[in-house]
């Protein structure tokens, strides 16, 4: 690997490394605090409420000035503030301020990844690129999980009192990315452009606005419910390690799945490896609403590895197919003001559901929600990757290949 490669997989190890004690201890703290579930769903939104008016204006500014280092210095700094005040918070109002800083901030750091690597990768190559770097952040999010385990002891995490330490530690690892963006490699886009002059503005194909839709409601589903699962292991009587770690399990298979993903995609076509990932969720979500107790709950988020395995590291490139160096920043601004919406939306939803119905109903409406998205990915999502060879099977990308016009046009075309 070379110097940049070592330098932005450490990068990425870092950003995604946060979500391990983010992840599982936000939604505990505040339940700890006294909030709601709804009020809890309402403030993990807020973050994501906040992103449709910042992460478009990072996301052009980065483009404009074609630099993200003092961006990421500045966003990481301003994370590791919010997070280090949760032990002084009191109330929604302080808790939703302090989650959408801290939201916004690790969102836009982990945008400027698939920039970055949109940058480096070979054109066609995307998948692969990405997530032989991303993979890194899985094996840090492991070592940060078990860490913040082992600081709670093996009864610990009921209660606020205990859960102070994990925000008083977690949020230095920011300080450490704001050190290191001094030295991401964020090479400038090229003087001599040879993309189609067509694709210098942001503008959306219409597959790609079908894409960001059917990935709206597939994360509504699928983070919507994640929202609440560490609520649901502490329910069932899980505390210390299996509050930890919880999201392990998924972590795990998550590092095998996407260096995986991101290549077969690049060889075979974004659309038939995102496929799976929609085909499951709906599955999965339905054996939280039967768990029984906490090795249930473990043995069902390993199936999140081959949900954000595939999707953590496929739909970035697919964004990435349809843009250019001018343009890599705003496209990749939009997935993410996708996901923020859908991460509004999601918890608020399902926040509502848990509160009246409980968290087995909350698991059940969203695997229908999912099984909607997975419906519709399957009849009206095109391949955005045209070096993909297809399957090989001819009945098998016919099956996977939706029968529009447009896509006979488009092979006509191409022969």
């Amino acid at each position: 690997m070379t110097r940049e490669g070592r330098l932005l997989s450490t990068y990425m190890g870092l950003t995604t490394s946060v979500t391990g004690f983010l992840q599982p201890f936000v939604p505990i703290y505040l339940l700890e605090s006294g909030l709601t579930k709804s009020q809890i769903g309402l403030v993990a939104g807020s973050g994501a409420a906040m992103a449709f008016l910042v992460q478009p204006i990072l996301g052009k500014l980065s483009d404009r000035f074609d630099t993200r280092r003092p961006f990421v210095a500045a966003v990481a700094i301003i994370a590791a503030i919010a997070y280090l005040s949760f032990p002084f918070l009191r109330g929604a109002p302080a808790f939703l301020f302090a989650v959408a800083l801290g939201f916004n901030a690790t969102l836009y750091m982990q945008g400027v990844s698939g920039v970055l690597v949109g940058r480096l990768a070979l054109k066609g190559k995307g998948g692969a690129t990405y997530a032989a770097y991303r993979v890194w952040g899985s094996v840090a999010y492991v070592f940060v999980a078990l860490a913040v385990g082992l600081i709670l002891k093996p009864e610990g995490g009921h209660g606020r009192n205990p859960l102070n330490l994990v925000f008083e530690i977690g949020p230095l690892i920011f300080f450490a990315i704001a050190g290191l963006a001094y030295w991401l490699p964020d090479p400038r886009r090229p003087v001599q452009l040879d993309e189609d002059p067509g694709h210098q503005k942001a503008t959306l194909h219409p597959n790609l606005k079908r894409f960001l839709a059917v990935d709206f409601l597939y994360i509504v589903s699928l983070y919507g419910a994640t929202n609440f699962i560490s609520i649901f292991m502490l329910h069932l009587g899980g505390r210390g390690l299996f509050l930890s770690c919880v999201f392990l399990p998924g972590v795990i298979v998550e590092t095998m799945v996407m260096r995986y993903s991101g290549e077969l995609s690049d060889r075979y076509g974004r659309r038939p490896v995102l496929a799976v990932s929609y085909v499951l969720l709906p599955f999965r979500l339905l054996i939280y609403s039967v768990a029984l107790n906490p090795w249930w709950v473990l043995g069902a988020q390993s199936l999140h590895g081959f949900n954000y395995g595939i999707v953590g590291a496929v739909a970035i490139a697919f964004v990435n197919d349809q843009a250019d160096h001018r343009t890599r920043g705003a496209l990749q601004a939009k997935l993410a003001l996708v996901t923020a919406a859908a991460g509004a939306t999601g918890p608020a939803l399902m926040g509502m559901v848990a509160d009246h119905y409980g968290l087995p109903t909350m698991f059940v409406v969203a695997a229908a929600l999912a099984l909607v998205a997975a419906i519709v990915f399957l009849l009206f999502v095109d391949e955005s990757n045209d070096h993909a060879k297809g399957t090989g099977f001819p009945f098998l990308d016919r099956a996977l290949y939706p029968f529009r016009l447009e896509n006979h046009l488009t092979r006509r075309t191409q022969r």
